[in-house]
């Protein structure tokens, strides 16, 4: 009697599971991001890096470290959203922005710079240090890409008289719109960079239906974000982040700074609720970490 009031209580869950609707994720939000591209999934990880990177990749390492170590104590910190050693001879970080932040170029610079500067210590050979691509894929339009067309713009060291002079290629900052990247598919649709796009901004979009019929590495991606989203604890923090870059959006075109902290903080007590680690806490509302503490 038991066993068949386990196997009529298993069916039920099965049951119940089925007919569960669950929402999709969102792949550009950044928790989803970071759980998406990774050690887990490294060949979704490594197509898609090499679609942005336009070049084969043969070897590729995931730093699953993703903080970016202070040299001093009151150094800042980074967090990064997935950082790659490629083919022994690049490093590649890659960034989703879905808020336009104060000094968004300089974070940026200050990314990519530290991460070319950490590879030589005290005694090490110049030599050693290999090149640095910096891709930051923004759902916001910027001033220094507004003349531009295409969706993705490529910065480099040039000179400034003769500019199709480049003093290096060891330092590049690539920055891709989402808002431009269903034009661009538009005008091509096997361009794989747009497609990746169209995946991270909506995975259930019609064009993507229609993408993942050709291109097997989005589809695949597309199966383990549904998976992703079955995971409920997953979804919640999910809402939660999208929740608040929507109300961060909303508080920012009113200039409402004080108000932009409270749901920080609101934020915050909840993914302490939910037993989150302060550095993970951190990176996700941009509180430091004794503000973080005093919440406790």
């Amino acid at each position: 009697m038991i066993e068949e009031k386990n196997i009529k209580t298993n069916k039920e869950n099965d049951l119940t599971k089925e007919n569960k609707k669950y929402k999709t994720l969102i792949p550009k939000v950044d928790i989803v991001f970071q759980s998406l591209f990774g050690k887990n999934n490294l060949e979704i990880t490594k197509s898609f890096v090499q679609a942005m990177l336009g070049e084969k990749v043969e070897k590729i390492e995931i730093n699953d470290d993703k903080e970016l170590i202070r040299s001093r104590p009151n150094d800042k910190l980074g967090i990064l959203d997935l950082q790659l050693d490629i083919n022994n001879n690049e490093k590649v970080d890659v960034e989703v922005q879905l808020l336009n932040k104060d000094n968004f170029i300089r974070r940026l610079l200050f990314y990519l710079t530290r991460l070319y500067s950490d590879q030589v210590k005290r005694g090490d050979e110049y030599e050693k240090i290999k090149r640095v691509v910096l891709i930051a894929i923004i759902d916001f339009e910027i001033d220094e890409m507004k003349e531009i067309e295409e969706m993705e713009a490529k910065w480099k060291l040039i000179e400034t008289k003769y500019r199709e002079k480049v003093l290096t290629d060891l330092l590049e900052i690539n920055i891709i719109n989402l808002k431009k990247a269903k034009k661009e598919y538009q005008k091509n649709s096997n361009n794989e960079k747009a497609q990746w796009m169209l995946f991270l901004d909506n995975p259930e979009s019609e064009e993507v239906q229609a993408i993942m019929k050709e291109n097997e590495e989005i589809k695949e991606a597309i199966v383990t974000v549904k998976e992703m989203s079955e995971d409920e604890k997953m979804q919640r923090l999910a809402d939660l982040r999208l929740k608040a870059i929507m109300d961060e959006k909303a508080i920012k075109s009113l200039g409402v700074k004080e108000g932009a902290e409270k749901i920080k903080v609101q934020i915050a007590k909840k993914l302490i609720i939910e037993g989150k680690d302060i550095k993970y806490i951190s990176s996700l509302t941009e509180l430091t970490e004794e503000e973080i503490k005093k919440l406790y």
